[in-house]
């Protein structure tokens, strides 16, 4: 016992103090290792002078208006109600291949003054943007209202569809949902080992202080557990080092479901608190990140505003920083160009990115409608062709079957039709009604891929951002970085499973509770009952017992009840504390979700009721997860009692 003693005190120590050691010169800031400025060189640097000061450039002017003249005047003029004129505008849309006009969908939902209905605003709404989650969530309450309820389910569930795939609701969601996830796994690992660790204490402080002094009263063993546990967290290491301590203490139980759980939770911890907290801080990171991008997507719901307009202005004319355009805004001027019809500006700015990168299919098509425009069915054919061997699809081979058709090679139409066709039929249907009513040649154009203005965003430097949510868990070395933070809790966890078997421990009965101690007289039975209720379920059997009322103290009552609501976390035993991990991080998520909702980041006008449908039905998931994982601790309890 005392090579037990002199072993587990020097390697928890000696864990405390690597944690306590200063971070490394490498980890450190980057600021922290800039000179600091000095304030005479600063005082004898004269200002320049007037004369001296070269004149600031005039602004850039933006070289795309505000709207597309045709969505402006198909809204702007006059119509007998909103219902014509959001069609009027849907069609002006279809035209220049605009799938979601979002500023007159909002338009179309916040004018009250117009006189329509809810229901009438909303449908609008829906056939303007039919990917804002706004408007399908506005259609489904105007519904409700009305009393059909399954046209508002039906409405609800648009908006839960259309949310992750359109951008404000991409941003929202991912910064929202990974917080929460945050929040949930490590807020749900940390509670269990609290508890599992408070479980332990008495029988550890018990146990630890036989083997240091027998005479030790109760309070100072308590206190010497106390001051070992949370010695982490008093030299700075903040929650992760109190959650170090406790998983120290609750290695400490002999039952081995207890041990695997807490292992389980320690790896549940380190995830929160690097890998999920860094994909938390790129989605935070990525709000607002890249203007350009952001600008870039706002064309393409045909209205800019004149911010927008200057940044993509700026960003797609060569400067002294930036002698090369930005691809993303010169391709947004070129479709504005070609949806305007100013094709020769839209030629000369697809051919620029072209040179620039050709492998970009929906820059291919673009490119090769305007060329077929200009009566160019050669050069068309060849761009087709070109975005055809990078991604083959339906509206690629129609489109060069228009080309061939307006070059006169009819068997080549046919050959580039039937392909369509053998892809998707339903495409080609829908593009074949939009020729019939074209005046002239018509080959479909594609938008611009969110998929690459995500990416753009998405390569936003977080480490300020993550830094900044982990130090909230970690402020010390289990923050700086994954290795040090798994080494530091494989360390404790080899030190508590080793301290654990080389100390002779004590446990508690799993029918009522009583602390079962060799050393103190009351040796447990084989199957980890006292003598009393071991004897207990032998009358039982027999038929010879007679049920007794004992009253319960309230602390024993809110401790089972307790137990049975968060089942494991509160059970006399760490025999059946399995379920108590996933019921402790689902009740977690169920209450970040209920209180956190609307304060993680708050919607930019283009959700509505969507986001937080979406969010309550993961609470509604994870208190499912929690019922039964209550119900199936109940049923162990039941049947390990019988």
């Amino acid at each position: 016992m005392t090579g037990a003693r002199h072993w587990g005190a020097g390697a928890w120590l000696a864990l405390c103090l690597v944690l306590h050691c200063p971070l490394p010169a490498a980890a450190q800031d980057a600021a922290s290792d800039a000179p600091a400025p000095d304030p005479v060189a600063e005082a004898m640097v004269e200002p320049p002078s007037a004369e001296s000061t070269p004149p600031a450039p005039a602004p850039t002017p933006p070289r795309i208006p505000l709207a597309l003249d045709r969505l402006q005047r198909a809204w702007s003029s006059p119509a007998r109600g909103l219902a014509e004129r959001a069609s009027r505008a849907r069609a002006a849309a279809d035209e220049v291949a605009l799938a979601n006009v979002d500023p007159l969908a909002r338009a179309a939902l916040f004018d009250t003054t117009s006189g329509a209905a809810p229901l009438e605003r909303a449908q609008a709404a829906v056939l303007l943007a039919p990917g804002l989650p706004l408007a399908h969530a506005s259609l489904a309450r105007a519904e409700w209202e009305r009393g059909s309820v399954g046209a508002a389910l039906a409405a609800a569930g648009e908006a839960l569809r259309t949310l992750p795939s359109h951008l404000d609701g991409w941003l929202w969601l991912g910064v929202t949902a990974s917080i929460l996830a945050v929040f949930a796994v490590a807020g749900g690992s940390f509670l269990f080992l609290a508890a599992r660790g408070i479980a332990t204490a008495r029988f550890a402080a018990h146990d630890l202080g036989d083997a240091l002094e027998p005479s030790m009263p109760m309070f100072a063993r308590v206190a010497l557990v106390a001051a070992a546990v949370l010695a982490p967290a008093a030299l700075g290491e903040g929650i992760a080092g109190a959650a170090l301590g406790l998983l120290v203490l609750g290695l400490l139980a002999p039952a081995r479901e207890q041990r695997f759980a807490l292992c389980v939770a320690a790896v549940c911890f380190v995830v929160a608190l690097h890998p999920l907290v860094d994909h938390a801080g790129a989605r935070i990171a990525a709000v607002g990140s890249d203007t350009v991008a952001l600008a870039s997507w706002s064309a393409e719901s045909g209205f800019v505003d004149a911010i927008d307009a200057a940044r993509l202005a700026r960003a797609a004319s060569p400067r002294s920083d930036a002698p090369d355009p930005d691809p993303l805004a010169l391709q947004a001027e070129a479709q504005w160009a070609q949806r305007s019809g100013d094709l020769a500006g839209a030629d000369a700015r697809y051919t620029e990115l072209l040179a620039r990168s050709g492998s970009d299919p929906v820059v291919l098509n673009n490119a090769a409608s305007v060329k077929l425009a200009l009566g160019e069915p050669p050069a068309a054919i060849e761009l087709y062709r070109r975005a055809i061997e990078v991604a083959p699809s339906a509206l690629l081979w129609f489109n060069l079957s228009q080309a061939h058709g307006a070059a006169i090679d009819v068997e080549q139409h046919d050959r580039a039709l039937a392909a369509a066709q053998s892809l998707d039929p339903v495409t080609v249907s829908e593009l074949t009604n939009r020729l019939a009513g074209a005046q002239s040649a018509y080959a479909a154009s594609l938008p611009l891929q969110q998929t690459r203005v995500r990416e753009r965003l998405l390569l936003a430097d977080a480490r300020q951002a993550s830094a900044e949510l982990r130090r909230v868990l970690a402020p010390g070395w289990l923050g700086s970085s994954l290795s040090i933070a798994a080494f530091a809790f494989a360390a404790a966890g080899v030190l508590g499973l080793g301290f654990g078997r080389r100390l002779e421990t004590s446990t508690a009965c799993l029918d009522c509770g009583a602390h079962l101690c060799r050393h103190c007289g009351t040796t447990p039975r084989g199957d980890g009952r006292c003598d009393e209720c071991q004897r207990r379920r032998f009358q039982r059997r027999s038929g010879t017992w007679e049920a007794t009322s004992r009253s319960r103290s309230l602390g024993e009552r809110a401790l089972r009840g307790t137990g049975f609501l968060l089942p494991g976390l509160s059970s006399w035993s760490g025999r059946r504390c399995a379920l108590g991990l996933p019921a402790a991080i689902a009740a977690c998520a169920a209450l970040g979700v209920a209180t956190g909702v609307a304060a993680v980041l708050p919607d930019p006008a283009s959700l509505g009721v969507a986001g937080p449908l979406a969010l309550h039905a993961i609470a509604a998931c994870a208190l499912a997860i929690l019922v039964f994982c209550a119900a199936l601790h109940a049923f162990r309890e039941r049947r390990s009692r019988s």
